[in-house]
């Protein structure tokens, strides 16, 4: 039995996105020292807030995908700022480059993003580096355009409204794999096999048809290999 589906929440598709990518960015006060994580926050932010990250969804377009009921794939963009603040360019342009690289990584590989997200359609970051008689203040501005599925069905009881993002799951290392191989044809008609990889499939004897309850093939991957 499945629990209640965290997706379903009773809100619009560009929001749910951009929660879940502000969720995805928190780690990054501890990994990469960013002191701000805001939506949609200031521009610029003030120097005791730096290193900085802003979020906002400014455009989404819906495009139908049936006739009828209002169903569309929705693109919804999402606009990171990140600023950082160096004495000289060459710091700046270092910074600021590791803190897209950051984030990057926290939002691409983010289980509810991508959970989210159908697929990201593109991904664009344009860098700046200013300076007027004091410390260098360098900023990128990166949008990605996820794609989601929407529906608008008048008949349809909202959920309840839950805390989104939930916490993610933890990360299991997939440490062994096992595949099976219990076959329809040909079977045993009368044998009964006990520890079946797939008990709920295997027919009682005397069958007429499999599976029966044996491995006809299997392998035992342990990994890393």
């Amino acid at each position: 039995m499945s629990g209640p589906n965290p997706l379903a929440q009773p809100m619009l598709a560009r929001r749910m996105l951009r929660l879940a990518v502000l969720g995805a960015l928190q780690p990054l006060k501890a990994s990469a020292g960013v002191k701000t994580i805001a939506s949609p926050g200031v521009w610029p932010t003030p120097s005791e807030k730096l290193p900085a990250l802003l979020v906002n969804t400014p455009t989404e377009q819906k495009s139908p995908n049936t006739t009828g009921q209002a169903t569309f794939v929705t693109g919804s963009s999402v606009v990171i700022q990140g600023q950082v603040s160096r004495s000289t360019p060459e710091d700046a342009l270092d910074a600021i480059e590791a803190l897209a690289f950051a984030v990057e990584n926290a939002v691409l590989m983010d289980y509810w993003v991508t959970r989210t997200v159908q697929r990201f359609t593109s991904v664009q970051t344009d860098v700046e580096i200013t300076s007027e008689g004091g410390p260098h203040l360098a900023g990128f501005r990166m949008t990605l355009v996820g794609e989601m599925f929407e529906t608008f069905d008048p008949t349809l009881i909202q959920p309840p409204e839950s805390p989104w993002p939930p916490p993610s799951p933890p990360i299991v290392p997939l440490e062994s794999m096992g595949v099976h191989l219990d076959m329809a044809q040909p079977f045993d008609a009368e044998g009964t096999y006990p520890n079946s990889p797939f008990p709920d499939a295997v027919q009682p004897a005397p069958r007429t048809s499999g599976p029966d309850g044996r491995d006809e093939g299997a392998l035992d991957i342990q990994l890393p290999q």
